[in-house]
């Protein structure tokens, strides 16, 4: 009798286990933080560095560049003039491209 309620409790616990599991392993998953963050298309002009770290390839250092060279410089007139800013190149470009509004 003892064996087959720890058998029972194993099994539950593995069943509960495996249950639980998924939702904890999405819910840890940055990519899909960021996705859901990104809702519309961000004005490189006006964006501060939070909003900017979200684009895929750019962190908060690449971030605080590209406000920097802003500030510096005035506003970006197209959206090729970020690769002025030391970090982005012609691949990054392309990648956040999509995620940008037209200037």
């Amino acid at each position: 009798m003892k064996n087959i309620n720890l058998l029972l409790a194993v099994m539950f616990t593995l069943i509960l286990s495996c249950a639980v599991l998924p939702v904890q392993t999405m819910a840890k998953s940055p990519q899909s933080a960021t996705q859901t963050q990104l809702t519309g298309k961000i004005n490189i002009n006006s964006a501060d560095t939070t909003t900017l770290s979200q684009l895929p390839g750019i962190g908060p250092k690449t971030a605080a560049k590209i406000t920097a060279y802003r500030t510096e410089h005035g506003q970006f007139k197209s959206l090729a003039d970020l690769t002025q800013v030391k970090g982005i190149g012609d691949k990054k470009l392309a990648k956040i491209t999509p995620l940008l509004e037209k200037i």
